[in-house]
């Protein structure tokens, strides 16, 4: 059985992967993004979304209950005992090698602030007074979102060889996980996930192997 390397994430719809703070004079919530100007998504939080698809699905699949144990790590688990890591997903290495010459060229360099701005949107919001239904005052922010359309890959990391069940645990929480980013348990953040970004394999490994 295929042992999957890497996985996708692609942006269904705009999505803000927040970095937890602001931009003075631009934005209230800020996307994760690097030095270049490219958003990602970390691994950590990757990990956490899926782990999180699992744990509300765990009930319906007793029988992967153990490889769930060695796939996720029990709850509360601070070993990390689990035996998948997952890297940050960035946006095609490809793209990555072309802003790098970009950026550092002499002539018109391109800066990673326009690079942000042309991968992103802004987004405004406010909260209701639901007497009135009007916008509740001093609700107002702004919210940097990566635009539909993108697609991320992150390296997959075994610390053990995963067994059949293992692989079908991952799958069935990577087919499983619909949003991500801010106001995901809202709606918000439409995503697909993928192993190796074929869907028929994870479509297989979901199905413990069969088409």
């Amino acid at each position: 059985m295929t042992t999957p390397t890497h996985i996708t994430v692609e942006m269904l719809s705009d999505t803000c992967f927040s970095r937890g703070e602001g931009t003075p004079g631009a934005v209230d919530v800020e996307i994760e993004h690097d030095e270049l100007g490219l958003p990602y998504l970390s691994g950590k939080t990757l990990r956490g979304l899926i782990r999180d698809t699992w744990l509300t699905m765990a009930c319906s699949f007793e029988k992967l209950h153990e490889a769930g144990l060695r796939v996720w790590g029990p709850v509360g688990d601070l070993d990390e005992t689990s035996i998948v890591r997952f890297g940050d997903a960035h946006l095609d290495a490809s793209v990555r090698e072309w802003l790098t010459w970009a950026e550092k060229r002499t002539q018109n360099p391109l800066s990673p602030q326009s690079v942000l701005e042309a991968l992103t949107d802004v987004r405004c919001q406010t909260s209701e007074e639901r007497p009135r239904g009007a916008p509740a005052e001093s609700t107002l922010r702004s919210v940097r979102v990566a635009l539909r359309g993108l697609k991320f890959s992150a390296p997959i990391t075994w610390i053990a060889e995963p067994m059949e069940a293992d692989l079908q645990c991952l799958a069935v929480s990577v087919v499983g996980t619909r949003h991500a980013g801010l106001g995901r348990n809202r709606g918000l953040g439409f995503v697909r996930l993928l192993l190796d970004g074929d869907r028929d394999l994870t479509k297989s490994l979901a199905n413990g192997g069969r088409p």
